[in-house]
């Protein structure tokens, strides 16, 4: 594409958001060794992680693999209060990339009067404060990033520290490899860049973004990554849920459905049932809206589909950004809201 020039890209990305995305592999990689703390031998009979933004991406993660591999309930809680049955035999991960997210700050609070097993991370701020005075299990990760380009200092040192206690399965290290194969095709010089193919059909539209439940966290992160590093909308909703009320939407307002680019993500491991559901809704959109965006995630396992689709819809969130002509890393509303409310993300 013509706009996504070097010189337009270093011209938008002020704050070279570019370099974090390429340094994404080995970010993933220095994550993963981060040393852990020691946890005391409890048995826990569920797991609820807390966290806001870019810092609950990984709960989501795990609480989706959990979901296939485990026996104790995952979930995740992005609110300032816990739920009523969270109590002893809890196990509470806290994560906040500043430190200072005052939900997270207000749940971890709540987690050790309940006496909920607890784990921290963050970069620093009251998290790491709170961890100290408390002694609480806790995981420094470095600082200095937006959280949104932290994921895998937050993600992986988590999903070890919870494999380690039996919770998800122990990670195939050649996810790593993967990453680094995957970043490396959607850099701007490459052809045949299928992030480049998918930002030119969203440019000034509506992506519609459809996947099975078990790919939701991945479809999640691309909402909110082009929300946040895009400064545009995308919508998104998972079958078979779709099929029984957002299908009946794609007739109005006419003008919005003009502008609204349907995808459709899949991995061939939905539910034989969900896979015949794409197929014949795939064929009803089509007739109304025929410029359909079809991808096929790439991966040996759950975790490995889902970082696929993750770094692929990065690499979208950014080179949309360049073709809306906004920095990806500057989130002024989100800055003067936090103003306002007198706290910190």
């Amino acid at each position: 594409m013509k706009n996504l020039t070097v010189k337009n890209i270093e011209g938008m990305d002020k704050q070279n958001m570019l370099d974090k995305l390429k340094e994404f592999p080995a970010q993933c990689k220095e994550g993963y060794s981060f040393p852990l703390p020691q946890m005391q031998d409890r048995k826990f009979k569920n797991v609820i992680f807390c966290g806001m933004g870019g810092s609950a991406v990984g709960g989501n993660i795990i609480s989706t693999v959990a979901y296939e591999s485990s026996g104790l309930p995952c979930m995740v809680n992005s609110d300032y209060s816990l739920p009523l049955w969270v109590g002893r035999e809890t196990l509470v991960v806290i994560t906040s990339y500043s430190g200072d997210t005052e939900e997270t700050v207000s749940a971890m609070k709540s987690a050790k009067k309940k006496g909920s097993g607890i784990i921290a991370i963050s970069s620093n701020g009251k998290i790491e404060n709170l961890a100290a005075s408390e002694k609480i299990p806790f995981i420094k990760i470095p600082g200095g990033y937006p959280p949104r380009c932290a994921l895998g200092y937050i993600f992986f040192p988590i999903y070890r520290m919870i494999s380690s206690l039996g919770i998800v399965p122990e990670l195939h290290t050649e996810i790593f490899n993967r990453i680094k194969k995957w970043t490396a095709g959607f850099l701007p010089d490459r052809k045949n860049n299928l992030a480049l193919n998918i930002t030119e059909k969203f440019y000034d539209r509506v992506p519609l973004i459809y996947s099975g439940t078990r790919l939701l966290p991945a479809i999640t992160r691309w909402k909110t990554q082009i929300a946040e590093n895009s400064k545009s909308f995308a919508f998104i909703n998972v079958f078979p849920e779709m099929n029984h009320n957002e299908i009946m939407s794609w007739h109005y307002p006419r003008w919005f459905i003009k502008k609204c680019v349907p995808v459709f993500i899949t991995s061939g491991n939905e539910h034989p049932r969900t896979k015949l559901r794409f197929e014949i809704t795939k064929n009803i959109i089509s007739q109304i809206q025929p410029d359909i965006v079809d991808i096929k995630v790439k991966g040996r396992t759950l975790l490995e589909e889902i970082f696929y689709l993750i770094v692929l819809g990065d690499w979208v969130s950014f080179y949309l950004a360049i073709l809306n002509r906004v920095n990806p890393t500057e989130i002024k509303e989100i800055a003067l809201l936090k103003k306002q409310l007198g706290g910190k993300r």
